[in-house]
């Protein structure tokens, strides 16, 4: 008889274990902070509120750790390591916020002092941003124009094969680990960057808020944006010398850079049609998102950027020189790899820009079928449809020797 404890559960307790979060209070803002905020919201339309949603911050700051403060962030709870394992085990266990089960924003090796204090909770691993090898060398070529060989911030190698003796650790105790994803793209790079085999993938999608129906008003002079942080995986960079060639046409930067001095971007000696918003949330980032007539992407790697889904959300055609499930290529222009500074690639992004700016047709035609794919593949209703469904593959699987 199949074991139904979770998925027949009127609540469910979930633990989303994670190092960013999406508030600038408490740490850096990226895709992956992104994500455990809005599952948070996700929880809230829920019609049955069956899901509970508690934090555990994997990489506090030191002077967090010391503090001993409670924290709560998008209004739940936000559990930090003080590195007394028991004492903090034990104001898990006496506030009866014992988790069900576990939800990794990828994986990252400091997430296993929260896993190993509840063992039997089933662990979710949703791959975000596996990087193979290929994918690691291809980062190394990366350099910030003007300063030679320093190595730039935020691209560090991160091994993240300690997965395959923790999946293993956990498969010989009976435990359950399950794997999902957000895109099939994903899941082929799964065995080469964590370095054990999933022997299945659950389909979990993006829990996008819902965008409004439309129809969007694009602003009157082309509007190009970029969305994300200014930090070098992103090479930012790139973008003024392609102002620099389309004076006709503002460039929106939305974002702001982790880090600072010797190895990150500093902006300067922009052109006039340029433009740097830093940080935005809330309605006025949508409408803003929604007045561009087109998604600007120079990075040199990315997984399956929420940027990308966020814009076309909002009809807004891609342009980029990463091509993650083909969705560059089949809501915009896909112009092709450029590995180092990417300078390379500024006639390519001219050129594609140009035409689409051109073309109002083809521009409107590729936002439909962005809009329908965004809007039918990634949701808060589908994330919760897929997120009981794993509840139930949890009670039923079985762990493999």
């Amino acid at each position: 008889m199949l074991n139904h404890r979770l998925a027949s559960k009127s609540r469910i307790r979930l633990g989303i274990v994670a190092n960013e979060f999406f508030d600038q209070r408490i740490s850096r803002m990226g895709g992956f902070g992104m994500l455990s905020k809005q599952i948070a919201e996700a929880a809230l339309l829920a019609t049955d509120k069956r899901l509970d949603v508690d934090m555990y911050w994997g990489e506090a700051p030191e002077h967090v750790v010391g503090s001993g403060k409670k924290l709560s962030v998008y209004g739940r709870p936000l559990r930090y390591p003080t590195w007394n394992w028991r004492r903090d085990k034990l104001s898990i266990l006496t506030k009866l916020a014992t988790p069900d089960i576990f939800l990794t924003i990828d994986y990252r090796s400091n997430y296993e002092y929260f896993l190993s204090m509840f063992t039997k909770a089933p662990m979710v691993m949703w791959v975000q941003d596996p990087k193979t090898p290929e994918d690691w060398d291809r980062i190394a070529t990366c350099r910030i124009p003007g300063q030679g060989d320093v190595k730039p911030k935020g691209l560090e190698y991160i091994d993240c094969t300690p997965l395959a003796e923790l999946v293993k650790q956990r498969r010989q105790k009976g435990l359950k680990t399950i794997f999902a994803a957000p895109s099939p793209f994903l899941e082929a790079k799964i065995e080469s960057t964590y370095g054990c085999r999933a022997d299945e993938v659950v389909s979990l999608c993006y829990p996008m808020e819902p965008a409004p129906e439309g129809p969007y008003v694009k602003s009157e002079k082309p509007t190009v944006m970029f969305l994300g942080r200014l930090d070098a995986q992103k090479r930012p960079w790139i973008i003024p010398e392609i102002a620099r060639r389309m004076p006709d046409v503002t460039f929106r930067l939305f974002g702001k850079s982790h880090f600072t001095g010797p190895g990150a971007w500093e902006p300067d000696n922009l052109p006039p049609n340029v433009e740097m918003l830093g940080h935005t949330e809330g309605a006025e980032k949508h409408e803003m998102i929604a007045s561009s007539w087109l998604h600007l992407n120079c990075a040199i790697h990315e997984g399956l950027p929420i940027a990308f889904v966020e814009g076309l959300q909002r009809d807004v055609p891609i342009v980029s020189c990463v091509n993650p499930e083909g969705v560059a290529e089949r809501f915009g222009r896909y112009v092709g790899e450029f590995r180092g500074d990417g300078m390379q690639s500024v006639d390519a992004f001219v050129t594609a820009l140009r035409e689409l700016i051109d073309n109002h047709d083809e521009r409107q035609r590729l936002a439909e079928a962005g809009r329908a794919w965004a809007n039918e593949t990634h949701s808060a209703k589908g994330f919760l449809t897929a997120f009981n469904n794993l509840l139930e593959h949890a009670d039923s699987m079985d762990v493999p020797a």
